[in-house]
């Protein structure tokens, strides 16, 4: 146990005390002369053992994950061979993690991502799913279980866009897009949650959008998706609270990557000039929070929560 937990743990007993010692010398006659049992009042030097003894018995609800001499966790990271994805099996795999990094085409990216895992001092291996497909989904869980044994951590991050105005996307389009942002994220949810709800522990953490949040001209699908990912997030976060499942989402703004590489300069410029702090972020900087939320020991009380990295662009 950390010494704030356990500053925490004796100021919360000491406080007890102390309220229970504030009346005890002015009841202490009139108490003695109605009950047999004044006996059971506890004295202060009493309450001091006990502050002692609960502070060196106490700990962390989510120390299991990263604790000392625990089992490393299983983290699987959807979409885990390029871009935030990516980032995010190193970042996870740097701290001794078995990570699974699932892919749907290019096996080699996946790869190379498991062996740079590997060199860093985790464990990775790399599984292929269409993560739109339910079948495929629970297939991957069972193939991901049969490796590790276990799943401590998933991260929804696999995503695709299929950008055009409105009036001129056609079903498919809006289709694609919600099958892969949104119902993949359920179905992977739906299938993880029976493995943490067993053992009542896991965090999950999905990928939405500052597009999700404020809406974005040509991406009305893209949008519809990630606002969605944003209600399904609190939802399960309120289902499964009670078995110690936390449910978190994170919503990256512009981050540079092969997209950001091909936008024109002139929009360039234009995008810069809303982002208060004037530059694209990095997919590092995204997977150091998603990181914080799977495996820090202080996250174990976040839930539900919507976390932006934007560089200011959307302050709510």
């Amino acid at each position: 146990m950390n010494t704030h937990t356990a500053m925490r743990t004796g100021e919360a007993a000491l406080l007890t005390c102390r309220l229970g010692s504030l009346g005890l010398q002015r009841s202490r006659n009139s108490v003695a002369q109605r009950s047999p049992q004044i006996g059971q009042i506890r004295s202060p030097s009493r309450c001091l053992r006990q502050v002692a003894a609960a502070a060196a018995t106490e700990q962390h609800p989510a120390a299991s994950l990263n604790g000392a001499g625990a089992e490393a966790p299983v983290c699987l990271v959807t979409g885990g061979s390029r871009g935030i994805g990516k980032a995010t099996a190193l970042a996870l795999g740097a701290t001794g993690a078995k990570v699974a990094v699932n892919y749907v085409s290019s096996s080699s990216a996946a790869d190379e991502v498991c062996e740079a895992i590997v060199a860093s001092g985790g464990q990775a291996t790399a599984f292929q799913a269409d993560i739109s497909d339910p079948a495929a989904v629970a297939k991957l869980m069972s193939d991901v279980v049969g490796k590790y044994g276990t799943l401590d951590v998933l991260v929804n991050n696999a995503g695709i866009t299929k950008d055009t105005l409105m009036a001129r996307m056609k079903p498919e389009q809006w289709q694609t897009v919600i099958d892969t942002n949104l119902s993949a994220v359920f179905y992977s949810i739906q299938a993880a949650t029976k493995i943490m709800a067993k053992k009542r522990k896991g965090r999950i953490i999905n990928l939405s959008s500052v597009v999700g949040i404020a809406g974005n001209p040509g991406q009305t699908n893209y949008a519809a998706a990630k606002a969605g990912v944003l209600g399904l997030t609190k939802a399960v976060a309120r289902e499964f609270a009670g078995r110690n499942i936390t449910v978190n989402a994170v919503a990256p703004g512009f981050i540079a990557s092969d997209m950001t590489d091909k936008i024109d300069k002139k929009y360039e410029e234009q995008i810069l000039s809303t982002i208060p702090l004037g530059r694209y972020g990095q997919p590092e900087e995204v997977a150091g929070l998603i990181r914080f939320l799977a495996l820090d020991p202080a996250a174990a009380y976040i839930t539900g929560q919507v976390l932006q990295v934007n560089g200011g662009m959307l302050m709510t």
